[in-house]
């Protein structure tokens, strides 16, 4: 990710429209998994997920990927807006050491502890489509911060995840705290 200056512009380029695609996944999710969620407790309605599970066997995850994503989502927060910078540069320390869209990848993982929580076909099929269009967002994003920051960026997505952080992390020389 790229450090901001006084204006926004030095962040590089966003997938158009993303702030509004956003919103419409993320409210997309929640009506799914809402009136699933309705379902199952008016009408005792059970959908095949939510009949493999015990609910002490879906909190763990569900507490876990919650936490981890307001975690993910407020570092990068603070990472990527907490400071301004006179030139646009490349922020590899903090959570962006261990995923190169962890603010992207904090909501899918907000979603993930809800769907743990009342688990169903239809919120999975959302939450999945959610994070191809994530996918495809990170891609477009990434190409214009090649464009601005070129190897060192390039360098960066060698030595880290784009989703899913490595076990043994690469050799890695941090440019600020995140």
């Amino acid at each position: 990710m790229i450090g901001i200056s006084e204006h926004r512009t030095a962040l590089g380029s966003e997938f158009p429209h993303c702030d509004q695609i956003q919103l419409i996944m993320i409210i997309l999710f929640f009506a799914v998994w809402g009136g699933d969620s309705l379902s199952f407790l008016i009408f005792r309605s059970s959908t095949i997920l939510v009949g493999l599970f015990s609910l002490p066997a879906l909190l763990l995850p569900a507490i876990l990927s919650l936490g981890f994503g307001l975690y993910l989502i407020a570092k990068s927060h603070k990472a990527v807006f907490g400071e301004t910078t006179d030139q646009p540069s490349l922020i590899d320390s903090g959570v962006y050491s261990w995923v190169r869209h962890p603010m992207y990848l904090g909501i899918l993982l907000l979603c993930l502890g809800f769907f743990f929580i009342s688990p169903s076909l239809l919120s999975l099929g959302v939450w999945l489509a959610f994070f191809i269009l994530y996918d495809k967002m990170a891609t477009y994003e990434e190409k214009d911060l090649i464009r601005i920051l070129g190897e060192e960026y390039i360098a960066y997505q060698k030595r880290v995840a784009k989703w899913f952080p490595r076990i043994r992390p690469r050799s890695y020389s941090g440019n600020r705290l995140g």
